[in-house]
């Protein structure tokens, strides 16, 4: 038993050292790629972190099992990324790291303030015993297929304490995300909130696959004017556009489409906002709003359910802001713009000085939040109000920065700067427009583009800082609505665990001690490693398990006495890992192992020599057999330890090199341009990991429609609003730029990586364009294509010039098996009163080399294509409508299509499939 088992330990203990640095971390390195935005698909996260190490693990143990450390969690957070000081809102210094201080015994309670009743706190991970990962291996059902979903799962709060609204809205909850549809929507329920994690809605209704009629606004012809409100309520446009069209192209639903209409017309009519009958108009819109369900539920093709179903959420995030604004206005009479008092914020500043200066890593912060402007302008009678309104609202958004890591986090909380955040909101506090608050959001919905969101969100910086909780309930139901998540994620358990090494085969040669014996010999050892996900509501939360067998063929030897044997011994190493918004936090990995061999022979050095033979034979084997339980017990501590000291240091080690590509690869170009992704939700289900994200500044808006839903049977899903794409081409500063073709092309990719590859070769040289003012580049998803507009004050190319000019170029999207792509799709628009049938020819010559169609953007990374794992998969949905694009893979199916053809069908060359 002393040599197999002996034996068994160290080939054990060299096979999870190798199958630590070998595998973890490409599990790792997904969690921090998709947590980060990269949708780069799952093989590539193969080859995102170091190869295996080439070197071989000593046979060895070092590390036994009685000192291993206790069990606890440790955390892993990505340093906040450096505020850029180009705009007047960026935060000039990083978010300073520090270790919270330790406060005076006498002053216990100064970092901790008491928790709401209403909410419960934030979940203190304990490591989990080993029947946590007792699941059977998940793998995602198949269901059938659906393409649309209506999200109500609102923006981050980005004041932690603050609770979203809840409205009777009904709409429903499903219980997956990728789960098909019910039929009878319900209300949905906000899950437990607390201090450090907002409270989010959830998906809130099921929509079949097809688009909705958005109506089009062309960006370069003047939109129609609006109609005039005879009232105070502004006219909704885009909103009675989109009903009018249903009536006509749905006559099942017409009759509701007028009533609506009729409603809201009158509600325009109404000439003031607090009056009573703005409360029945809205009951009756909100009743109006519920029946869009029961009219959809009964009509035969997802197509007609989707068009009603998103006329309905339309009406829906309407009524969440009417709703607040009416109650602001019944209650304005009572309500008074703040006072402030500038002896009482000179005694705050000098206080929180004092504080800052006397705690450990307490001074950065002052540089931070711009302590010295504020003591010398915000009180100065010198500065104008508006001055002093923005920086109040800047040193309180970077008092709330959604880049905070834990600690930096916890200590912005506290009660600290709870007086300095009590002045402040008084400092920027204004009165509210509140009929030009409900404009903003009518010119948004209906036409997004830059000039109207920065006016949205500039209403929703001023709302949401303010001292009157009502008003800031207003700026953050704005901000759940239209602020909301526009990058989401989904991966499945199955396509982690498909692209997880097979099984691994090791043979070694074994030299080790047991119980004071030498053993020696051969071994060989398997090892399978696999992920579960454990479901939480707020976070991932998943295990990395590592199962294995050692067969062994050893001798061990003590004394004169030599024994021969062979065994099987079997280990389980199993290591949780959470990850929020806040970071990743892993526990120490925990292992259990069983030892068993078969004694074949012995021999004692006395074999030869009679009757002492048989005497030393007789005492080797009566110890051998006393020795067989504390042998065990070594060889499994031995294992146990060692597995665990090995899975954690390597771990611990590649979520260092995670951290660094996390950095190079996400937070450096975001910082570049002045972005801040924000994790709106994290969630874990049996089946799949799902992250929803927000990539905007703080000046800028995100989604606010209803995002695709993927088939039920996604390995994995990915949507993309347009305005994630669009907040990015704004933070290239393109706007009244005068730049050489090819000069652009350089200075945009260097943006994103450091090695700059060399511009196309059909990319024409000594072409210098001037972008115009506003919206100079952007991208519209709808209708089946992506449309990508380019407009341009001027362009040279040798002596031409040409003036005042919109391109616009259509990319229509088609797949085969795991290829998703997108390619220009018909003829290049020229638009512009002054080009002559000449100059029409020499710009398209230009642009069809600069839109051209020979280069096609690859939704699926090739390496997914390409990779045996996934043959049996196929893309099963590719859909473009509604600002979104969605992708997704699943399992092939014999006559299965990609999802998603548009409401407006336009087949491409050779009928490309949706």
């Amino acid at each position: 038993m002393c040599g197999p088992s002996r034996r068994m330990h160290g080939t054990r203990s060299r096979v999870m050292s190798r199958l630590v640095r070998r595998y973890s971390w490409k599990f790792l390195g997904l969690v921090l790629l998709i947590a980060v935005l990269s949708l780069v698909a799952p093989y590539g996260w193969r080859h995102f972190l170091p190869q295996q190490a080439e070197h071989q693990i000593t046979s060895h143990f070092g590390v036994p099992a009685h000192l291993q450390s206790p069990t606890e969690n440790v955390e892993f957070t990505p340093s906040a990324p450096a505020m850029q000081t180009a705009l007047p809102y960026q935060v000039a210094e990083a978010p300073p790291a520090f270790e919270l201080p330790d406060f005076p015994a006498h002053q216990p309670t100064q970092l901790t303030e008491p928790t709401p009743a209403s909410e419960e706190p934030l979940e203190t991970p304990t490591n989990p015993g080993l029947e946590a990962f007792e699941t059977p291996k998940q793998v995602a059902p198949t269901g059938p297929v659906v393409a649309e979903q209506i999200d109500l799962d609102p923006s981050l709060s980005e004041l932690p304490t603050r609770t979203a609204p809840k409205f009777d809205l009904e709409l429903t909850s499903p219980g997956s995300e990728e789960a098909p549809p019910t039929e009878t929507p319900a209300e949905p329920s906000l899950p437990p909130a607390s201090p450090l994690e907002p409270r989010t809605l959830p998906d809130s209704a099921d929509l079949p696959n097809q688009a909705t009629i958005r109506p089009e606004v062309h960006p370069d012809i003047p939109a129609p004017p609006a109609h005039t409100s005879a009232g105070v309520w502004p006219y909704p446009t885009a909103l009675i556009t989109q009903l009018r069209e249903l009536a006509e192209e749905e006559p099942s639903a017409a009759a509701w489409a007028q009533r609506t209409i009729v409603q809201l017309e009158a509600l325009a009519m109404i000439n003031k906002l607090e009056v009573p009958a703005v409360g029945a108009a809205l009951d009756e819109l909100h009743l109006l709003s519920s029946q869009a369900k029961d009219i959809a539920a009964a009509l035969p093709t997802d197509n007609q359910r989707s068009r009603v179903l998103r006329v309905g959420y339309a009406i829906v995030r309407r009524i969440a802001i009417w709703q607040i604004t009416h109650a602001v206005a019944f209650e304005a009479a009572d309500r008074k713009t703040a006072v402030p008092s500038t002896a009482d914020w000179s005694r705050c500043l000098t206080s929180l000085e004092h504080k800052l200066a006397t705690l450990p890593g307490g001074s950065p912060w002052t540089n931070y939040l711009r302590l010295e402007q504020a003591k010398q302008k915000i009180g100065s009678a010198e500065t104008s109000p508006a001055e002093r309104r923005t920086l109040a609202r800047d040193i309180l958004r970077r008092l709330n920065s959604t880049q905070f890591d834990a600690n930096q986090g916890d200590f912005a909380e506290s009660p600290v700067f709870a007086d300095l955040t009590r002045h402040l909101k008084i400092w920027s506090d204004e009165p509210v427009d509140l009929v030009h608050v409900l404009q903003s959001i009518e010119d948004y919905e209906r036409q997004d583009l830059t000039a109207e969101s920065t006016a949205l969100s500039n209403v929703y910086q001023q709302l949401r800082w303010s001292p009157d909780a009502r008003i800031a309930e207003l700026g953050e139901t704005i901000n759940m609505y239209y602020r909301n998540a526009n990058v989401r994620v989904a991966i499945s358990a199955e396509l982690v665990n498909r692209m997880l090494p097979k099984e691994a085969r090791q043979f070694e040669y074994v030299q080790d001690y047991i119980q004071g014996a030498r053993v020696e010999g051969n071994s060989e050892a398997s090892t399978k490693l696999r992920l579960v996900l454990l479901p939480d509501r707020l976070r991932w939360r998943m295990g990395l398990e590592a199962n294995g067998q050692v067969a062994s063929d050893t001798s061990s030897t003590k004394g004169p006495a030599t024994f021969y044997q062979n065994g099987v011994s079997s280990y389980r190493v199993r290591k949780m890992l959470l990850v929020d918004r806040r970071g990743v936090r892993m526990f120490n990995a925990e292992a259990e192992a069983q030892a068993n061999n078969n004694l074949l022979d012995y021999e004692t050095s006395y074999d030869g020599i009679p009757l002492l033979g048989s005497i030393a034979r007789a005492i080797a084997i009566s110890q051998y057999d006393a020795a067989q339980d504390s042998a065990r017990l070594e060889v499994e501590g031995k294992i146990q330890g060692r597995a665990t000291s090995r899975i954690d240091q390597a771990v611990a080690e590649q979520l260092k090199k995670g951290k660094e590509n996390f950095q190079t690869k996400l937070l450096e170009p975001m910082r570049k341009l002045q972005l801040e992704p924000t994790a709106v939700d994290m969630e874990t289900t049996h089946e799949r990991l799902i992250a929803r994200y927000r990539l905007a500044g703080h000046e800028q808006l995100s989604s606010h429609t209803p995002r695709p839903q993927a088939p039920g049977d996604s390995l994995l899903s990915v949507q993309v609003h347009e305005t994630a794409l669009n907040n990015i081409l704004n933070r290239l500063n393109l706007s009244g730029r005068r730049i050489e073709l090819r000069e652009l092309y350089r200075e945009v990719t260097s943006v994103f990586s450091k090695d700059v590859p060399p511009p196309p070769d059909d990319l024409p040289e000594d072409v210098f364009v001037t972008f115009m003012d506003s919206d100079p580049v952007r991208v519209d998803c709808d209708e089946g294509r992506v449309r990508l507009t380019i407009r341009i004050e001027s362009l040279e190319h040798g002596k031409s010039k040409w003036q005042n000019f919109t391109v616009r170029g259509y990319y229509a999207p088609y797949s085969d098996q795991l290829d998703a792509n997108l390619a220009r799709d018909g003829v290049i628009e020229l638009i512009g009163s002054k080009l002559r049938f000449g100059d029409q020819i020499a710009l398209r010559g230009i642009f069809s080399r600069v839109l051209s169609r020979n280069r096609k953007l690859n939704l699926v990374n090739k390496q997914i294509a390409m990779s045996p794992e996934l043959q049996d998969q196929q893309v099963t949905q590719l859909v473009i409508h509604d600002g979104w694009i969605g992708v997704a893979l699943g399992p092939k199916h014999p006559q299965r299509q990609t999802i998603g053809p548009s409401m407006t069908t336009r087949p491409a060359e050779g009928q490309r499939s949706r």
